[in-house]
This record gives C-alpha cells, sequence and structure tokens, in this order.
C-alpha cells in the first residue's frame, strides 16, 4: 500500500465537484459496494416495512389512497431510511476506506470491524445519533395509536421534531461514521489502553468539524440534491410499472417496495458523498495530503533501510 497513490487523487475541492466526484465513484466502486450496502440495509429495510406497513395494510387506509395516512406513512419511511443510513452502510464507510488505498477486503472482514466497535457504535450511531429512538418512537406510535387521526397528528409531530434534532446534529457534526470506523476513536479513555495517544471520539469529532458554517453548507446542498434524486427515481420507477404494466399511477407497490429502495439509492449515494466531503475536510483543515506524503515517503525509506540490512 502506499499512501501517496490512492484511487481517488487526494485534493481540495468545492461542492460541485464533489458531487460530480461522488457519482464517478458511483460508476467505477458500485458494483463492489453495492453488495455491502445491501447487507446493511436489508436488515433495517425488512423493520420498517414491519413498523409501518403493517398497520396501513390492516387498517385499510392504504388501499383507499387516505392522503393524511399515506402522506405519514412516506414521511416516516423517509425519516427511517435517514436516521438509519449512517449504521445501515457502515460497511460501505469502510469498504469505500479500504478501496481508497487499494486495500481488498470481504465482507466478512468488514462485519469484523464494525463488530469491534460495537460499544461505539450502539453509544455514537445508536443512542446519540438517534437510532434507537427514533425505532422505538415510531414503533410505539404505530403500535398505540394505530390510525386514530387526532393521535397520530401528535405523535407525528413527535417524529419531525425527533428528525430535526437529529438533521441539526448531523448538519455540523456529520462524520460520526468515519470517525469510528476509518480512524477508530474509541468513546471512553478505558477503552484507549493499548492503543497510544489516539484521541477520544469526542475530541476528534470536535477538531474535525471546527468548520461547522461550510459543513452546515454543504448539508443544505446535499439535502436540496438528494430531494431532486429522490423525486427522479420515483417518478422513473412510476414510468417503469406504467410502461411495463400499465398502471400509471403511485400505488401501493411504490408505497411498499420502490419508494424505499429509491430512499435507500439515495443514502447509498450520500454515504459516498459524506465520505468524500470528509477526505476535503482533511485537506482543507489539516493538511491531509501532505501527511500522506510524508508518511508514503517514510514507509519508503524504512523499505530501503530493511533491504539493505538484509543484503
Amino acid at each position: 500500500m502506499q499512501l501517496d497513490k490512492t484511487a481517488i487523487a487526494i485534493k481540495q475541492r468545492n461542492l460541485d465537484e464533489l458531487l460530480d466526484l461522488s457519482l464517478a465513484v458511483v460508476r467505477r466502486f458500485g458494483p463492489a459496494l453495492l453488495q455491502t450496502a445491501l447487507l446493511g440495509a436489508l436488515p433495517f429495510a425488512i423493520l420498517n416495512g414491519l413498523l409501518l406497513s403493517s398497520s396501513m395494510v390492516m387498517n385499510g387506509y392504504l388501499f383507499d389512497k387516505d392522503g393524511w395516512f399515506r402522506f405519514r406513512f412516506l414521511l416516516c419511511m423517509a425519516i427511517l431510511v435517514y436516521t438509519q443510513a449512517p449504521l445501515a452502510m457502515a460497511g460501505v464507510t469502510i469498504k469505500l476506506g479500504n478501496l481508497m488505498f487499494g486495500i481488498q477486503s470481504s465482507k466478512q472482514q468488514t462485519l469484523k470491524a464494525i463488530g469491534k466497535q460495537w460499544l461505539s457504535v450502539f453509544g455514537v450511531l445508536g443512542i446519540l445519533r438517534g437510532i434507537f429512538p427514533m425505532i422505538a418512537l415510531i414503533g410505539g406510535i404505530e403500535f398505540f395509536i394505530g390510525n386514530r387521526e387526532f393521535a397520530a397528528y401528535v405523535g407525528t409531530f413527535w417524529i419531525a421534531m425527533l428528525a430535526l434534532m437529529i438533521a441539526a446534529i448531523r448538519s455540523v457534526r456529520p462524520f460520526a461514521p468515519e470517525i469510528l470506523f476509518l480512524e477508530k476513536c474509541p468513546i471512553f479513555s478505558l477503552i484507549r489502553k493499548g492503543s497510544g495517544n489516539q484521541l477520544l471520539f469526542g475530541q476528534r469529532s470536535k477538531r474535525l468539524h471546527q468548520a461547522g458554517g461550510e459543513l452546515f453548507q454543504a448539508f443544505v446542498f446535499a439535502g436540496i440534491v438528494s430531494a431532486a434524486f429522490l423525486l427522479i427515481l420515483n417518478l422513473t420507477f412510476v414510468f417503469l410499472v406504467g410502461s411495463l404494466a400499465g398502471a400509471w399511477e403511485w400505488g401501493w407497490w411504490m408505497d411498499l417496495f420502490f419508494y424505499p429502495l429509491a430512499l435507500w439509492a439515495i443514502a447509498f449515494w450520500g454515504t459516498i458523498l459524506r465520505f468524500l466531503l470528509y477526505m476535503n475536510t482533511r485537506i482543507g483543515g489539516e493538511g491531509w495530503e501532505l501527511e500522506l506524503k510524508l508518511k508514503a515517503e517514510a514507509n519508503r525509506f524504512q523499505d530501503a533501510e530493511a533491504r539493505n540490512r538484509v543484503e
């Protein structure tokens, strides 16, 4: 592995260039990353379906096309996918970090890398970043409220409030997955034993997210682009179903299958864009490209010395 010869050129880029680069990365590494993304997203997709679609089907309003309840379903599904994406796409983050430096990793190695960070994952992504609270809130509301309209309004309000809190945190501190899975920073000092002077998660997060205004701009930019991509994907699915089956409408198949698929596709792309933004932030704030060049030269010097000693 040569640190100064990476699959993605390490240099400072603006947001437009990062958008173009993210699509190029999807085109080049998409097949290698897609299986990992599917393995991560499938359990959450099944869980989301159980949380939301069962009450819709049983109560009948999915097929009656009740506008409010259908909107509530689509909103809750989008919020769930957005909340779960950092954990569901953790394997994509790890694999993309390896591919960056030409390292091939198997699914077992990726799962093992996530497993080693289970406590940090549970504490940071699961609790602090709202994955488990959101699942518990939506699941509780679906179970106890059902299709009672007034209670559903109140429940949806609290779901939206929690989602806004999660989005506010991510808008200025988006790089938790990269800090956990690529830099492998522990969350407690007790876990740091044997890891030298490695920074804790909170310390590393504070240093990495100093450019809060720029990250918020990137968050807004990514949100607008994601909304446009989501609309395009859904219209494409409607067109395909209409062309093949003659059903030119947004039916139950869109609610239960194609709309969630479009959301997870956007989550997959968003993970790649966040990784590129993480690289860009390190380059601009820490001179990462210079650090890699110096480390690469140091490694070559050590290898040359080792060969000379052998000879």
